[in-house]
């Protein structure tokens, strides 16, 4: 998948899925299963929105070996 990332080290879930073409539903199923890093929630805010982290998810493409 490549995708032009944004200027920011976090972006939402409906962020995310405008830049990556991806469902919301499967980003969030993606999330849920581990696959997509996020950004820690905030002690005692169960509720909080996740925040995908856009450099953990690029070094991790950058690290990746073809």
């Amino acid at each position: 998948m490549v995708f032009n990332a944004p200027l920011c080290p976090f972006v939402t879930v409906q962020k995310f899925s405008e830049i990556s073409g991806i469902t919301i539903g499967q980003v969030n199923k993606m999330i849920h299963e581990g696959r997509l890093p996020i950004r820690p929630k905030t002690p005692g805010k169960p509720k909080e929105k996740p925040l995908i982290n856009m450099v953990a998810l690029s070094n991790e493409g950058a690290d990746a070996i073809f």
